[in-house]
């Protein structure tokens, strides 16, 4: 029943999405859609949907009750530097108790070549070793110390949770990263950054 949810849910916001509203909107009229199928009793989900231009730095975002994604500067090897900061929610859970109300906003970011977004799920930051004590989100604004490449960076974060919880697998744990990385190298001028994901 819940895969069944998530997938309406999917389906109605690339719907949404393919017809060019905003992220926000995207959101709120895929949960009429979805609530509008029957009801949900105690159903619900969290959701993240950034759009991102090849051609351009801005980054339209909506977190509806994601754990918090973490922006990670460049590093100053790519004259970047800034503090890591954490994308909180713009709006609730996705949750039939709030279809038809406009109550997600959209915000916007700026991306320098280099950045990345870090996406997880709470299998991620509350993976617990023997003790207890889970993973948490610090190391996850750190790991990028020493990697050049997203892929470098998650091959980290999975070693790291995985020592971390001495091998013991009790959550999904999934990372997805979007990164905006130099246009690649052409044989006729012009192009734009790119924008790379990978998931894990």
């Amino acid at each position: 029943r819940a895969a069944r949810f998530a997938r309406r849910l999917r389906e109605a916001m690339r719907r949404h999405l393919c017809a060019g509203a905003t992220p926000d909107v995207v959101v709120s009229r895929a949960m009429v859609d979805v609530a509008a199928a029957g009801d949900l009793g105690e159903m619900y989900a969290t959701a993240f949907l950034a759009v991102a231009d090849a051609r351009s730095p801005r980054v339209d975002y909506v977190n509806a009750g994601h754990p918090p994604v973490v922006h990670l500067p460049a590093g100053p090897a790519t004259g970047g530097g800034g503090e890591p900061r954490a994308l909180g929610p713009t709006g609730p859970i996705l949750s039939d108790l709030f279809a038809g109300t406009a109550i997600w906003s959209t915000r916007s970011l700026t991306m320098a070549v280099g950045d990345c977004l870090l996406l997880y799920t709470d299998g991620i930051s509350e993976a617990r070793d023997e003790y207890g004590d889970q993973f948490g989100v610090l190391p996850l604004t750190t790991a990028r110390a020493g990697t050049d490449s997203p892929d470098g960076l998650l091959h980290r974060l999975f070693a790291l949770v995985a020592e971390h919880a001495c091998g013991a697998v009790r959550d999904d744990r999934t990372i997805a990263i979007l990164a905006r990385q130099p246009a690649a190298v052409r044989s006729c001028p012009g192009g734009a950054a790119g924008a790379r994901s990978s998931a894990g």
